[in-house]
């Protein structure tokens, strides 16, 4: 198995089991130390860091980090351009460019002002024309800042669209909802939402994040899969963190006590009482579970396959499902990719 077909099934198997943090090593490890066939190198690289950028932002809603790494992945492209240029593969070349164009719609989504809206937008324009929706929502948004609407205001619309979803049982909107609300606790001075509307951002965002954690440890219950605490931890810690930045303001004070202390008594329960590790479930799979590859087993799995260009199948310590299912909203680039890498 080629080391960028295994990085693709690898990633997907660990969004599907909700391994958050997993994921997120497997994307920062393959950026940093794994080697590619040519002559995808550079396809290989964009892959992994757009993976990276997508995993914050549609599996953990995780605002800022998503944002840094969209930026992060299009200075990758833009350093050299020619990578969307592949004439021997024009399905290939549409799949890139699919990445590119997406990832300026996602950063006008957790855009902090109109400015960087319409940025991004007309960036995508460098690659590819507007689609007729999209030039819908431009003009939307034209009309919205010239008729006096503040960028807070859109942010609150799109939030309260992405909740009421969760709400109707569209859970996989959850993580869009978490970065949505985020937005005005990490960035307030250039959003300036009014008190009220912090208020309510401090609360909706800790009560999401709740659910987002108790969500994914049912998705593992469910497949009978063991549910490591190192996965959602870093999550509870972060929301803490940024909700306790406004305990020392009188006018957010009540709200972020209380969010506070919601997230910590969900961490407690969910997170810091799991016998995960006492079971020994981080080296071996629990008995009668044959589809759950252990976090230690893993890591090692992943050193070898990516480390070694070409290298034929994977250890028999565990297993990696042979199709492909599109996951998120990018499942249908990735299949696209994966695809077509397998023919080159």
């Amino acid at each position: 198995m080629m080391s960028h077909d295994y990085f693709i099934q690898t990633q997907q198997m660990l969004i599907e089991g909700k391994r958050f943090k997993e994921a997120i090593d497997l994307c920062e490890y393959a950026i940093e130390s794994a080697v590619w066939p040519t002559p995808m190198t550079r396809q290989c690289g964009a892959l992994c860091r757009w993976n990276l950028a997508e995993t914050y932002f549609y599996a953990i809603g995780d605002a800022k980090s998503a944002r840094d790494g969209y930026i992060a992945f299009l200075q990758y492209v833009d350093d050299d351009m020619s990578m969307l240029t592949i004439p021997s593969a024009p399905t290939l070349q549409e799949a890139m460019e699919d990445m590119y164009v997406k990832t300026c719609d996602d950063m006008g989504q957790l855009a902090i002002s109109y400015d960087e809206y319409f940025y991004y937008i007309h960036k995508s324009e460098s690659v590819r024309p507007l689609t007729q929706k999209a030039k819908n929502q431009l003009e939307a948004m034209e009309y919205n800042r010239n008729h006096g609407l503040s960028w807070s205001d859109n942010i609150v619309q799109l939030a309260e669209l992405e909740a009421e979803s969760v709400e109707s049982n569209t859970i996989d909107r959850l993580p869009n909802a978490v970065a949505l609300y985020s937005l005005f606790l990490l960035f307030p001075d250039e959003i300036d939402p009014t008190t009220d509307t912090l208020r309510i951002a401090i609360k909706n965002y800790s009560s999401c994040v709740c659910r987002l954690v108790g969500e994914s440890i049912l998705c593992c219950a469910a497949k009978g899969h063991p549910a490591n605490p190192d996965n959602y931890r870093f999550i509870f810690e972060q929301a803490i963190a940024l909700v306790s930045e406004y305990l020392n303001d009188m006018e957010t004070h009540d709200a972020a006590t209380e969010a506070r202390d919601k997230l910590v008594s969900a961490r407690s329960e969910s997170i810091d009482k799991s016998n995960f590790y006492n079971y020994g479930y981080a080296s071996i799979a629990p008995p009668g579970v044959q589809d759950f590859i252990p976090p230690l087993v893993l890591k090692e799995q992943i050193r070898q396959n990516l480390s070694n260009p070409g290298r034929a199948g994977l250890p028999k310590t565990g297993c990696l499902p042979v199709l492909l299912i599109p996951i998120l909203s990018f499942g249908g680039i990735i299949a696209a990719i994966v695809m077509l890498l397998m023919h080159l």
